[in-house]
């Protein structure tokens, strides 16, 4: 069936509406949005064009394989014949596409080296393009020769495209930008770079820096070198030399629209069945300053020991080879234990690998780590709290300290007195400015507005998520340095007791809500991790108390809940449900507060509610949410029930209505996006990973 008309049932190939390609934080962040790489520009992730170009020329023909040539619907010269897409690969860290023509066959591989055991290296702003062009036919006697061009626009260095830009060049390569103008000066979601220096370096590569000025003819700018021929052989030969190196910096004589100069690469080989043509160009982003915390701008993580931008790319162009390597090792190693539970998780978890951590921006303040989220594609708010906890999965298997440095900032927020209310935070301001939580301020009177604030879901997300780090750790370190605040937020959860008033959760797009059972559950397991944690610091007494009110509170939840074979969604309406997402603490952490027949009873009732696209949040609407979902399914050890979602799931992916980066809130009926995009949320995914709570696949 079409995407209009319902599920497919035949699919053989993981296929998503939108394909990574450089990824390495929310400003660097470009995509493919077409099934083919050449139907169309790359794009930003919030699908504005930060278009990519590439081409091959074999014995004097061209070929097209990246990119479209057409900007503004004027052609620069005729769009050439392109090489057929035969493939695409998405491994958790690269996605590898296969061109062929009758001749030679082009593997070109974009890799993010987010490796979560290196803090350095996964912060590093760094992308690589690399590429292999071979003969196909062993027969073939003939040495081919053989060109690969490759290209970035500069609309990847400004938030719109009437901004102007500045170009440079230098031993790493060539650059450009609008570098201190403007930076950090303001926020939001929908929102590109537009402060900082875009680079690219290719070793052994012409460098152009190029731009057309009147729609028909190539300038280039370092040789002094104008041609009116459109041709695209004349492109490159006003090609920079591979010798020349410029240092001054010029103002072009217009916006980025009026031209869309380019960052470009080309490089000539002789193919032949015994000489492949392989490269790289490496596509980097030296932003400055990255956030600005309470005040102050800060710069990236990888910065913190004195590294210069130059020192840095430079080690990341050299060393690229052992990069690599170890990113294929670590495809292969998550690969291995997502097996367990078959291919379309292991789909499903190397799209949403780079996406999760890119969606970050990690930096240190005053020696702590600070692990920044943007909320994409929803408000674009900074350090959100509930994006934080669906997320934490991911973290919490192979790196937990960045889960402590997703909530550092909230921490110091409430401990400078400036947050004024007595639960959690929701935030610490909108990306990339960490200030202090805008989200329901009245910006008429500057003051935070009580009703736009979620007091048990953020109070519940602290609490449940430093319980997980210190479980994660095998230390009770962590809350301990934090006891003053968290014993202020457990003891907002016990006031509130099982029954929350009108107030939003985490899934605030579907509006307030009283009585919510889900959230309750948040909030008793809240009190129980406090006094999990209690006890490991040894006060037993005043964690005997805590555990005591969470078990109370539990037994009034049960019963004020159960409808027969399922639970509600609010303890005052008797034939709704919904997913109970929360209850996966219960049992990753070993609280045992709620009687295990409710999880059991849960799964089966959903069961019979499974859509063609998955199990829908709850009774008002088909829609869900993809995070929740796979939380569900740990829940209890029903196969039926896992192969259900992740089946469902996969094809979502693959069959959403629009192109976007792994959205995480769709329908369910017919699989239709909603407005979340590229959201780190989809760490969530990775829960079945932890192998907490004896969760291990039973196939």
């Amino acid at each position: 069936m079409s995407r209009e008309t319902g599920r497919e049932t035949t699919r053989e190939k993981f296929a998503p509406r939108a394909v990574p390609l450089i990824t390495a934080d929310p400003h660097l962040n470009i995509w493919s949005f077409s099934d083919h790489l050449y139907d169309d520009a790359p794009r930003h992730w919030t699908g504005t064009r930060s278009a990519l170009t590439g081409y091959l020329k074999m014995d004097g023909v061209w070929y097209g394989f990246m990119g479209k040539t057409e900007l503004n619907s004027e052609k620069y010269f005729m769009e050439p014949e392109h090489l057929q897409q035969i493939s695409v690969d998405i491994t958790p860290t690269k996605t590898t596409y296969i061109f062929e023509n009758g001749i030679v066959c082009l593997k070109l591989e974009f890799c993010s080296p987010l490796l979560l055991d290196d803090l350095k290296l996964m912060s590093r702003p760094v992308s690589f393009i690399n590429y292999q062009v071979s003969v196909k036919d062993d027969s073939d006697t003939k040495a081919h020769k053989v060109g690969v061009y490759l290209d970035i626009t500069s609309e990847a260095a400004v938030n719109s495209s009437d901004q102007r830009v500045r170009f440079g060049a230098d031993a790493n390569g060539i650059f450009c930008g609008r570098g201190e103008k403007d930076m950090l000066t303001k926020s939001g979601d929908d929102m590109r770079i537009d402060w900082g220096w875009l680079h690219l370096s290719a070793p052994d590569h012409r460098y152009m820096i190029l731009n057309t000025e009147d729609k028909k003819r190539w300038v280039g700018r370092w040789t002094g070198q104008e041609s009116r021929l459109p041709e695209f052989d004349k492109k490159i030969g006003t090609a920079l030399g591979s010798e020349g190196i410029i240092s001054e910096n010029v103002e072009l004589d217009q916006a980025v629209k009026e031209g869309y100069p380019a960052l470009g690469a080309w490089k000539e080989y002789e193919v032949s069945v015994e000489n492949k043509a392989e490269g790289m160009v490496c596509i980097s982003y030296d932003d400055i300053h990255s956030i600005q915390y309470f005040g102050q701008n800060a710069d990236a993580y990888w910065k913190k020991d004195g590294e210069t931008f130059d020192e840095m790319l430079k080690a990341a162009v050299d060393g690229y080879g052992d990069v690599l390597e170890r990113a294929a090792a670590f495809d292969e190693e998550l690969k291995a234990e997502a097996m367990v539970y078959g291919q379309k998780y292991c789909d499903i978890l190397s799209l949403a690998y780079r996406q999760t951590i890119a969606a970050h921006k990690l930096i240190e303040a005053d020696g702590e780590l600070l692990f920044f989220s943007k909320e994409c594609y929803s408000n674009g708010c900074i350090g959100t709290v509930d994006v934080t906890y669906p997320s934490i999965p991911l973290y919490l298997k192979y790196c937990p300290q960045l889960v402590e440095g997703m909530i550092n900032a909230i921490f110091y927020y409430v401990g400078t007195g400036r947050w004024p209310f007595e639960y959690a935070p929701h935030d610490v301001g909108q990306y990339p400015l960490a200030n202090g939580q805008v989200y329901g301020l009245d910006r008429k009177i500057n003051v935070l507005q009580e009703y736009y604030q979620m007091p048990v879901e953020e109070c519940g997300n602290m609490l449940l998520s430093v319980a997980a780090i210190c479980k994660a750790e095998g230390s009770h370190a962590y809350a301990e340095k934090h006891k003053e605040i968290l014993t202020r937020w457990a003891d907002y959860l016990v006031r509130i007791g099982w029954d929350p008033e009108n107030q939003l959760c985490t899934d605030d797009f579907a509006g307030h809500l009283a009585h919510n059972c889900n959230l309750a559950i948040k909030g008793i397991l809240g009190i129980a991790a406090w006094a999990q944690l209690l006890e490991q610091m040894g006060e037993t007494d005043k964690a005997a108390g805590y555990f005591a009110k969470a078990r109370e509170l539990a037994v009034a939840w049960e019963k004020e809940a159960f409808a027969g074979d399922h639970y509600r969604l609010t303890f005052d309406s008797e034939e709704s449900w919904s997913l109970k997402y929360n209850l996966v603490w219960d049992k990753m952490l070993g609280l045992d507060i709620f009687d295990e027949k409710i999880a059991k009873t849960e799964i089966a009732y959903y069961l019979t509610k499974m859509n063609p696209y998955g199990v829908p949040l709850d009774s008002r609407c088909d829609y869900t949410k993809s995070d929740w979902e796979m939380w569900t399914v740990t829940l209890s050890e029903n196969e039926e029930y896992r192969r259900a979602i992740i089946d469902a799931m996969w094809d979502a992916v693959c069959d959403m209505d629009r192109r976007a980066p792994f959205p995480d809130w769709y329908h369910t009926e017919k699989a239709v996006a909603e407005c979340f995009q590229n959201r780190t949320v989809q760490g969530g995914l990775f829960i079945l990973l932890l192998h907490w709570g004896e969760n291990s696949a039973d196939e």
